[in-house]
């Protein structure tokens, strides 16, 4: 009877074993599956709604490996998609495409040079400098990532397409005179005024000059008064501004500068 017993247990046990394997066995075929049809869906959408086909894409398909490396092949895929296909219709599109690959802070420099890489030959609608400030106001990128970004992607060049002054106008702080501005806790001129030392910095000088006089012309004319009158251009501000014009023009005499932009610098004292 004891080995009846113990062989009845054996076997119970075998089957329970045997049931078990074929669940799993089940249960990882009902993934694959269920991975399959979310696959299929999304590619469903590739012609009507290439942008949701792409979120799909993005997300299951990284950009980066497990070493944080650019798989080259699938991010000039998914930059062709956006920008030559158009399936990005407006800036803030590439808010979810950012928020879809799941980039760590660490790799943003990265895909963010990628992305200006392929934006410089082929511009994206809206333009990329209203891409590199919506990623900024939507939170998905960090300062520090834009700023290496463009060093990456424009050391030493020309900024033709005033991507980086449409880019550093949006960006600038919301205040009196400046209502289209960016309100965000903790970000004000100081932190502006470092973003766009490092990027217009890295510009070819000549360029640097033109972008940065573009850029306070633009800034005091739809602020509806001169810069001086600005509440926040205080002196110490106009200052630095006319000391990074004076370096990029490669200037002795801030008098000069009257000359070269047109917008007012300087106080009446």
């Amino acid at each position: 009877r004891l080995v009846a017993n113990l062989t009845r247990d054996v076997m119970a046990a075998s089957t329970s074993l045997e049931l078990k394997r074929r669940l799993d066995s089940e249960d990882a075929d009902a993934g694959v599956q269920k991975s399959q049809r979310r696959s299929a869906s999304w590619a469903d959408f590739s012609s009507s709604d290439p942008l949701y086909a792409l979120l799909g894409q993005v997300s299951e398909e990284k950009v980066l490996d497990e070493q944080g490396n650019i798989c080259q092949e699938a991010m000039q895929r998914y930059l062709n998609t956006l920008i030559v296909e158009q399936a990005a219709k407006k800036p803030k599109d590439w808010v979810e495409v950012w928020a879809a690959m799941g980039i760590a802070i660490e790799c943003q420099m990265k895909v963010l040079t990628e992305i200006l890489k392929f934006g410089l030959q082929t511009s994206p609608l809206g333009g990329l400098g209203q891409v590199l400030a919506e990623l900024l106001k939507g939170h998905r990128v960090k300062t520090k990532a834009v700023e290496e970004a463009v060093q990456a992607a424009l050391a030493g060049g020309e900024d033709r397409e005033g991507i980086l002054r449409e880019m550093l106008f949006i960006i600038f702080p919301k205040g009196p005179n400046s209502e289209w501005g960016w309100s965000r806790v903790g970000w004000g001129w100081q932190e502006w005024w470092k973003i766009t030392e490092k990027t217009l910095g890295c510009l070819d000088p000549s360029s640097a000059f033109d972008e940065l006089g573009l850029l306070l012309e633009k800034i005091e004319a739809t602020g509806g008064k001169p810069l001086v009158e600005q509440q926040v251009w205080s002196e110490v501000r106009l200052a630095k501004a006319r000391a990074l014009l004076c370096q990029f023009g490669q200037l002795q005499d801030e008098a000069d500068l009257v000359a070269c932009v047109d917008v007012s610098l300087m106080t009446s004292n």
